[in-house]
């Protein structure tokens, strides 16, 4: 018989994120009590064993930057999903729309960013001039193995409008290489979609003709690893949606009569150790609301 994961106790603190027709709540439980102490010459002791060690610090360095870039990863989809979700009109005033670069603008480059984005800030201004001045936008870059960046943007029009703008166009206002625009369908996961294109590497594999089905990889999160410590991830546009934060006990933030509208959560669990040894556990809950309307609090 399967068991059943535990939900979020009624009595704990929770954070509590609202955004399109999601909520989302998670919270942090483990041992308050320090498992380490931090001393001079990048060392730290062991308080249950008095053992003293060394830090890896290249090895930590790596681990914050990859615990950085997911925790952007984590906001920036709450934020498509606050704005690019199923509406009335069908989403024709929404597109994905992606920016490549001809030659190459490498993402070792610690200015390389900068250079993308000037260029898309021309590229947007020129696009609303010659077609909607509402259009808002996440844009989101996404490092190649071969050092070259890829820009994915989500655009829509804020007065619902409808946005039809034909690729030839967008590759000659683009300027800079191959572009790719396509329409959000209402069955489209807009946020899985993205995330995987900017998260996930694709790598081949060694196969026969025969086998060519199965001759790809995917390796999720691989690609996490690309992205330059610091480097700002991705860009919005101001009159966007912000998701709504609340914190709490469970049952206050989200009360039993109001959970009678939404579908039983779905809940993942967590359980790591942080780089001080300090065991950790996360429980997060998804709800979704009943019916095709956004959540309105």
């Amino acid at each position: 018989m399967k068991k059943t994961k535990r939900s979020i106790n009624e009595y704990d603190e929770v954070k509590a994120y609202f955004y399109g027709s999601t909520i989302e709540l998670t919270n942090g439980i483990g041992p308050k009590e320090p498992k380490t102490k931090v001393i001079k010459g990048h060392r730290y002791v062991v308080l249950e064993t008095g053992e003293i060690k060394n830090m890896n610090r290249e090895s930590e360095k790596r681990t914050d930057n990859l615990d950085s870039v997911r925790r952007t990863m984590k906001g920036l989809r709450r934020l498509i999903v606050a704005n690019f979700v199923s509406n009335e009109i069908n989403r024709k005033d929404q597109l994905w729309i992606t920016l490549t670069y001809r030659e190459d603008v490498n993402a070792t480059d610690k200015n390389s960013p900068e250079v993308v984005y000037k260029d898309f800030k021309r590229f947007i201004r020129k696009l609303r001039e010659k077609y909607n001045p509402t259009i808002e936008y996440i844009a989101v870059l996404e490092p190649q193995a071969s050092g070259r960046w890829h820009l994915h943007v989500l655009m829509k029009t804020l007065d619902h409008s409808k946005l039809y703008i034909p690729n030839s166009n967008i590759e000659n206002l683009w300027g800079k290489g191959f572009t790719s625009t396509k329409r959000l369908k209402n069955s489209d996961n807009v946020s899985a979609y993205v995330m995987a294109y900017v998260s996930n590497v694709e790598i081949d594999l060694k196969s026969s003709d025969k086998d060519k089905a199965n001759s790809k990889k995917v390796i999720k999160g691989g690609r996490l690893s690309f992205y330059p410590k610091g480097i700002r991830i991705y860009r919005r546009s101001r009159n966007l949606v912000d998701p709504e934060i609340q914190k709490g006990q469970k049952r206050e933030v989200l009360t039993l009569e109001s959970r009678k509208k939404l579908y039983k959560p779905k809940v993942y669990i967590r359980n790591f150790k942080n780089k001080y040894g300090k065991q950790i556990k996360i429980k997060t809950e998804f709800y979704t609301k009943k019916g095709k309307d956004l959540w309105k609090r």
